[in-house]
């Protein structure tokens, strides 16, 4: 009985810490739409990818990740730029940022 408790709590903590990641991304992946965005508004529709990192304090293993994420869901896209890496949103993109900044 003793070990199915054990068993039983391990899996409670290790669903907590899968949807605590999964809560993070997501977040970052707000915070990316929301850069990208204010950054269109000023008049650069396209950021760096290591301008992208420093501002959010993230590795670029873990923005690379995160725009995978969102170039799926059709919502930024990745190009190159004088040899470096740039995100764009895209309108999808563009419109959700715009429908998150009214709420």
């Amino acid at each position: 009985m003793l070990l199915d408790h054990d068993a039983a709590e391990q899996q409670a903590n290790d669903f907590a810490s899968e949807h605590a990641q999964l809560d993070q991304s997501a977040v970052l992946m707000l915070g990316i739409l929301e850069l990208l965005h204010a950054e269109h508004e000023a008049g650069r529709a396209r950021v760096p990818l290591a301008a992208i990192c420093k501002r959010l304090g993230i590795r670029m293993s873990t923005l690379q990740r995160l725009m995978t994420a969102l170039g799926e869901q059709e919502l930024v896209i990745i190009s190159t730029e004088k040899e470096r890496l740039v995100a764009a949103l895209t309108a999808n993109g563009e419109e959700i940022s715009r429908a998150l900044q009214a709420a």
